[in-house]
């Protein structure tokens, strides 16, 4: 293996870093263009609820190629924008969409999301189509700077021209902004944009995505959607030091901010190896698993077995709730199909059994502040409230998911929310990092979850 020097793993530090790549509005000559192994469903999203159930099917149609009319590209490339999900990193908070301007802090400095708007002096109004390509393909400006690596372009390599130019020609369509983002300032030496070409030639391959003769369309669709549109592995893909993705454990779960993106090969208990096809287009849809529960248990229940928390019930309500119900069953398809992985990609140091003194404390801290939403046993309250009792987001070996929700609750305003049930109160002002702790630990091990305890130094690194 060819190791990077010093002067590329300085950037590679640098790219681990940073949170999402810029658009730059200089102009440049772009690759050649590629194959298109796939066509594009062209639903009608205006307006769609997020909270809806999963959409109709509608029939695919064929994506329409470099000569095709803007009026053909736009309804697709609205589509696509949403399956990419574009608004919710290039929209800040009471901005207008696409404009830019959201705030990723880093340790290396705070960096703005740039316009997208088809501003010719702001936003991306002066790229040619060979700019676009260029950009999100290979990951260079139309000025010939290397983009940073967490901006998507790694799974966006794989989208097919057509869909691409698609999206660019929705874009064009959307009110032009002339908000300017503030401007990044990383510390040196992460500010050398030109160092992440090192990182490229290590770590990044360009190229289409290549369907599978041997698969079914379905099996190809998801995977296109997956791996590219979705980037879904570049927030469930451990990285390395260098802020790449490892191939070796594609898929098998990475902590994102604190949240736990779960496992999602077939592994049988840390990843999907017990969800239905059915269920796991549903909760991509509605970010709502709806698995019954044991009749045999107390106060069994049919509250949702598990919501979608955090980053991913974002993903649900700005992308994933907007997709038709035979991109979903795709998508639903080529997940479950991945070979299971079972390596632990975080090996918490916690006790493996919870005393009974913290058992009775959680106990008491859960029927003070929880216990009325969720239920004395855990089962939940359909459908405002989900089960605790046999939750994957509870019971998974990371603590992570149930830590961060009981110290931010979840959005108290509909819109911001999938769901407009999913309401819950904040507990990280009103209880400490021990009884954070205690609470979590008492959940992970109550009515049978038999999940490990959480420490108190575990909660005060995630507030």
């Amino acid at each position: 293996m060819r190791m990077p020097s010093q002067s590329v793993m300085i950037a590679l530090l640098a790219a681990g870093a940073v949170g999402l790549g810029f658009m730059s509005r200089d102009r440049d000559h772009g690759p050649e263009r590629a194959t298109v192994p796939l066509t594009t469903p062209l639903p009608a999203i205006e307006g769609a609820p997020a909270t809806s159930a999963l959409p109709a099917r509608v029939p695919s149609s064929g994506t329409p190629g470099p000569s095709a009319s803007l009026d053909d590209q736009v309804n697709p490339g609205q589509y696509l924008s949403a399956a990419g999900d574009c608004a919710a990193c290039h929209t800040r908070p009471d901005g207008k969409p696409f404009e830019g301007g959201l705030a990723i802090d880093t340790p290396f400095g705070t960096i703005y999301t740039p316009n997208i708007t088809p501003s010719e002096d702001y936003g991306i109004g002066a790229f040619s189509d060979r700019d676009f390509l260029r950009a999100l393909q290979h990951g260079i400006s139309p000025s010939g700077s290397p983009y940073y690596p967490a901006f998507p372009y790694t799974s966006y390599t794989k989208v097919a021209d057509e869909d691409l130019l698609a999206i660019k020609a929705y874009l064009m369509t959307v009110e032009p902004s002339s908000y300017q983002p503030p401007k990044t300032h990383l510390r040196w030496p992460f500010s050398i944009r030109d160092l992440m070409f090192g990182w490229q030639e290590v770590y990044f391959k360009a190229g289409r995505f290549q369907s599978d003769p041997n698969r079914s369309d379905d099996w190809n669709r998801g995977a296109y959607l997956v791996e590219g549109l979705g980037h879904c592995g570049e927030c469930h893909t451990p990285r390395n030091l260098a802020g790449a993705t490892e191939p070796s454990k594609a898929m098998t779960g990475a902590v994102i901010d604190g949240w736990y993106a779960p496992n999602l090969t077939d592994a049988l208990d840390a990843g999907l190896g017990r969800w239905s096809v059915d269920e796991l287009a549903a909760f991509l849809g509605t970010g709502i698993a709806k698995t019954a529960h044991d009749s045999d248990a107390i106060d069994a229940g049919d509250a949702p077995v598990t919501e979608a928390l955090g980053p991913m019930a974002e993903v649900v309500h700005d992308s994933l709730s907007k997709l038709t119900e035979a991109d979903l069953y795709a998508m639903a398809i080529y997940l479950i199909d991945l070979p299971a992985k079972t390596a632990p990609t975080h090996q918490p140091q916690v006790p493996p059994l919870l005393s009974q003194a913290d058992f009775e404390s959680g106990r008491d801290l859960y029927t003070t502040h929880c216990s009325a939403c969720h239920q004395d046993h855990g089962q939940g309250l359909a459908p405002y409230f989900p089960a605790l009792r046999g939750n994957p987001a509870v019971t998974i070996e990371e603590p992570n998911d149930v830590v961060k929700t009981l110290l931010l609750g979840a959005p108290a305003d509909p819109s911001d929310a999938f769901s407009p049930y999913v309401v819950m109160p904040a507990f990280g002002s009103t209880l400490t990092d021990e009884q954070i702790a205690t609470l979590a630990s008492y959940i992970r091990a109550a009515w049978g979850n038999d999940a490990a305890p959480v420490q108190s130094a575990e909660v005060k690194a995630l507030r």
